[in-house]
C-alpha cells in the first residue's frame, strides 16, 4: 500500500475518532445547596467566580462564615450578600436583592448625602466597619474612597419603584486602593436587614448583580448578564411570627413592663434559585447605564491619578 495511500486511512482514522469523543459538558453543573462548585468536567474542584446570598449573617464568626442557604429567623434579622472566588479585588458593585414584603419587612435607613456618602446605610455596605448589628467585619471590600450615594444611582433603597420586584438594592463604587480578597473563600459585600412581618416563607433572590475589578473591566454579572456570566445563588428564609413577651421589671407603681428579646433561631442548608420578571430585566438596563456612567467616572479618575 502506498505512502499516500497509508495517509489518507490515518487521516481518515484521526477524524473517526474526533468524531466519537463525546462532548464535555457545556457549562457547571451546580449544586445550590453548596458553596462550591462542580466544574464541566464533572469532578470536585475549586468553587468558581460566584455570588450568593447568606439565609443568616448573624451566624457564625462573621457574615459567610459559615454560608447558609437557608435559615428560621424572626424578629429583626439579617442576610448577606457574599461572594466567592473572585479574579481580582473589587471595585464597582451593584445588586438588587429580591424579598417578599409581606414576609418581610426591609428596614429603611436614612443617609446624609453627599457627606458620609451612604456607607452605613440598608444594604450596608462592608467597608470593615460594622455590617447590621454585627462585629467589624473582615476581609472587607477595600480602604479606599467609595461613594454609595452621588455618583450615577440612587443611595441604598430597601425597593426601588421602577422593578415590578421589591428589592434591596445597592450601587457603590471606590477608588484604590482595594484591599478586598483575591480567589478567597466566602465572604460579604454587604449585609441587608430585615423584620420579620408575618409568618411564612420567604425566596431571596439576586438580580442587576454587576461587578467590576481594579482592572476597570467587568468580572462578572448575573441577571441579566451584562459581559461576563457568573452563578448567582438565592435562599431560603422560615420566617416565625415572634410576638413580644412581656416580663417583669420594676417600675414606679409597681407596674409590669418591658419586653423580651426575640428567640434566637438555628439554620439549615438548602437554596432557591435566582428569578428575573421583564420588567425587572428592562429595569436592569437603567441599572447597567448607571453602573456603565460610574465605571467610566471612576476609571477617568484613575487614569488622571496615573
Amino acid at each position: 500500500m502506498s505512502r499516500l495511500l497509508w495517509g489518507v486511512v490515518a487521516l481518515l482514522g484521526v477524524t473517526v475518532a474526533v468524531v466519537l469523543v463525546p462532548a464535555a459538558p457545556r457549562g457547571p453543573v451546580p449544586d445550590q445547596a453548596l458553596a462550591h462548585i462542580i466544574t464541566p468536567t464533572g469532578t470536585p474542584g475549586a468553587p468558581m467566580f460566584h455570588v450568593e446570598i447568606d439565609a443568616d449573617a448573624r451566624n457564625g464568626n462573621r457574615p459567610c462564615d459559615p454560608l447558609d442557604a437557608t435559615a428560621e429567623v424572626g424578629g429583626r434579622h439579617e442576610v448577606a450578600v457574599c461572594i466567592t472566588n473572585a479574579p481580582e479585588a473589587v471595585a464597582p458593585i451593584n445588586f438588587g436583592l429580591v424579598y417578599d414584603s409581606t414576609v418581610d419587612d426591609c428596614v429603611e435607613e436614612e443617609c446624609n448625602e453627599p457627606h458620609d456618602k451612604c456607607l452605613d446605610a440598608n444594604p450596608d455596605a462592608n467597608l470593615g466597619l460594622t455590617l447590621g448589628s454585627g462585629p467589624t467585619t473582615n476581609p472587607d471590600i477595600g480602604d479606599g474612597w467609595w461613594d454609595c450615594a452621588s455618583e450615577a444611582g440612587n443611595p441604598p433603597t430597601c425597593d426601588r419603584p421602577m422593578t415590578a420586584e421589591v428589592d434591596a438594592y445597592l450601587l457603590c463604587y471606590g477608588l484604590e486602593p482595594y484591599t478586598s480578597p483575591i480567589n478567597a473563600d466566602p465572604w460579604p459585600l454587604a449585609v441587608v436587614t430585615l423584620d420579620a412581618a408575618s409568618p411564612g416563607f420567604d425566596t431571596l433572590t439576586l438580580q442587576d448583580v454587576a461587578i467590576w475589578g481594579e482592572s476597570g473591566t467587568e468580572i462578572g454579572s448575573c441577571n441579566p448578564v451584562s459581559e461576563v456570566e457568573i452563578p448567582c445563588f438565592g435562599a431560603t428564609l422560615d420566617v416565625q411570627e415572634w410576638t413580644p413577651t412581656p416580663t417583669a421589671t420594676a417600675t414606679p407603681g409597681g407596674a409590669v413592663g418591658g419586653m423580651a428579646e426575640p428567640p434566637d433561631m438555628e439554620s439549615g442548608a438548602a437554596a432557591s434559585g435566582p428569578g428575573v420578571s421583564v420588567a425587572g430585566a428592562a429595569a436592569a438596563v437603567t441599572a447597567g447605564a448607571g453602573l456603565l456612567v460610574m465605571a467610566s467616572a471612576w476609571y477617568a479618575r484613575r487614569r488622571r491619578r496615573a
